[in-house]
């Protein structure tokens, strides 16, 4: 995969932010179209995490274990810790986010987490083209749903379309940020090709928690909650386009 093409995905990954924060400021979104959305993101991103970042992140050593616990770790104390429990659960958690200190704080969480999934995207593509298609698939797939939740506890804390639009925007950046990141390090000289690769296998072990909190915490309690069954069809359906697409990349001959 040339530098262009990875720059594309990462643009992709970064618009579909955007789309999101769009879609809150223009259209409200039915609860159960945002459910079945977060239960396929669940899906998937359960999948890759488990059979594609652990995999790749510990090939090298194990100790890379550390960096999945931290990832997780990380997430952990943004949501519960550093900003009053802010989650990405849009559709259930509007009503505790009317004060501003919360919007701000979940702001500054959802950053670090865009700032991770485009540091994601580069690193798997350091790794192997086909790692780092299915890693931008995966982050493409809670975009849209990252974009409409911070859009919408924005305008709920202040009451402003413009900041809400904003912020979405800002996600879009901090995602271009973290891919930037990989490249500044891998192209700069500041590592050699063997020290690049290890920080790109330590990034994805981070990414994999960070991937494995956002699904068991985030997204499959707003699916156990749904009084629809059909919503956890979902779930499986996103390890099963998992599996598909992984078919398909392989198919592609992306090495």
């Amino acid at each position: 995969m040339t530098v262009w093409g990875i720059v594309v995905f990462l643009f992709i990954s970064a618009f579909a932010t955007l789309l999101g924060g769009i879609a809150v400021v223009r259209k409200n979104w039915s609860q159960d179209t945002l459910n079945y959305m977060m239960a396929f993101g669940a899906g998937f991103l359960l999948a890759i995490a488990i059979l594609d970042l652990v995999p790749e992140g510990l090939s090298q050593t194990s100790d890379n274990a550390i960096y999945i616990l931290l990832g997780f770790m990380t997430l952990l104390a943004f949501q519960n810790i550093l900003t009053n429990h802010f989650h990405f659960g849009y559709e259930t958690h509007m009503d505790k986010h009317s004060d501003k200190k919360a919007g701000v704080g979940a702001f500054l969480g959802m950053s670090i987490h865009s700032f991770f999934d485009g540091f994601s995207i580069v690193a798997g593509f350091e790794v192997s083209s086909q790692l780092g298609f299915l890693v931008f698939v995966a982050v493409v797939l809670h975009k849209i749903p990252d974009g409409l939740t911070i859009s919408s506890i924005v305008l709920t804390a202040f009451n402003d379309k413009k900041k809400a639009f904003i912020a979405s925007a800002v996600l879009s950046l901090s995602t271009l940020l973290g891919g930037a990141l990989v490249w500044i390090i891998r192209y700069t000289g500041a590592a050699s090709s063997e020290v690049s690769e290890s920080i790109a296998r330590i990034g994805l072990s981070f990414s994999a928690g960070v991937f494995l909190y956002v699904a068991a915490t985030d997204l499959l309690p707003i699916v156990n909650k749904s009084e629809q069954r059909k919503v956890g069809l979902f779930v499986f359906v996103g390890v099963i386009v998992f599996y598909l697409v992984s078919l398909l990349v392989g198919f592609a001959g992306l090495e």
